[in-house]
């Protein structure tokens, strides 16, 4: 079975490239849920938890705050936030 290519737009090497890799993935325009944040807080912390910027941070406010530190970073960078509504 043959895949149907088309040349990428923005390609300088000329390559034949699968249609999927010019497609838009359209931008997310809500904010992250609850659950998503506690995911990707989680995923993270699988991967930085033995570096020592994070058991410093652990160290200097413990390991809630440290979390609670993390979470608040990964809310800043997600620029749909701005749209909650807070009470």
């Amino acid at each position: 079975m043959s895949r149907k290519k088309r040349k990428s737009k923005g390609s300088d090497l000329g390559e034949d490239l699968p249609a999927w890799v010019d497609d838009q993935v359209p931008m997310r325009t809500i904010p992250y849920t609850e659950e998503e944040l506690d995911l990707f807080v989680e995923d993270t912390l699988e991967r930085i938890c033995d570096t020592a910027a994070w058991l410093n941070l652990v160290d200097r406010v413990g390991e809630e705050e440290a979390r609670r530190e993390l979470r608040a970073r990964i809310v800043m960078r997600d620029e749909n936030t701005r749209k909650l509504t807070r009470h």
